[in-house]
């Protein structure tokens, strides 16, 4: 995950445009730069990345409806989700999808973009939906300065929604950590796993994966 920096604030052009598209009404004008803007729906959110007022360079998630600003992601992190995907790509059954920092629906207000996420073949070939939590087998969180946010409240969301599987690679101990048996209070069954041990996808358990390529 990506740490928080804060609040996302439109700029004046920015602004316009979400007049012009209907998601904010003729009320607003270019105050909205600098004032927090109303609540967005994940609809909307998505609307705004079709038009282009957002991009993936703005660096930003929805969360109970406010834009949160991301920092940007440092090169370690990102190799790390770039190996773990490509490995997955290669262990897995090919329908099913590896997603890459791609939005998944929480709910109708909240559209966090995990690190890697994989999508049961319904939801893969699903092109016109953004993914929701019945699509998903497992959120993959590559965690260094927000382990604590990750294994706390993202956790708890990710619980909340149902999302079935989630594993948290903390880099700083070379551990994994395994959540399971979702509830509205967060996972009830959560383990850890170091170099040496074994690990099985709940939804694909004749995949097998060590601890040690996961982290290699």
């Amino acid at each position: 995950m990506r740490e928080v920096i804060g609040l996302y604030k439109f700029k004046e052009d920015q602004c316009r445009e979400l007049v012009k598209h209907g998601i904010l009404p003729n009320s607003y004008d270019a105050k909205c730069a600098v004032d927090s803007v109303r609540k967005f729906t994940v609809d909307e959110y998505m609307r705004m990345a079709e038009v282009g007022i957002l991009n993936r360079d703005d660096r930003v998630e929805l969360v109970d409806g406010v834009i949160l600003e991301m920092a940007p992601i440092g090169r370690p992190h990102e190799r790390r989700v770039n190996r773990l995907a490509r490995l997955f790509v290669l262990t897995l059954p090919d329908d099913i999808e590896v997603s890459i920092q791609g939005t998944i629906r929480l709910n109708d207000n909240t559209g966090p973009e995990p690190d890697i996420t994989l999508l049961t073949p319904q939801a893969s070939l699903d092109e016109e939906n953004i993914p929701r939590p019945d699509g998903i087998l497992l959120i993959i969180e590559v965690s260094d300065s927000t382990v604590r946010t990750d294994r706390g409240e993202k956790a708890r969301r990710y619980a909340q929604s149902g999302i079935p599987e989630l594993w948290i690679f903390m880099l700083e101990t070379g551990e994994i950590e395994v959540s399971r048996q979702p509830t509205p209070d967060g996972y009830a069954d959560v383990h850890r796993y170091r170099r040496g041990d074994t690990l099985t996808i709940q939804a694909l358990p004749d995949v097998r994966l060590t601890v040690d390529e996961l982290l290699q």
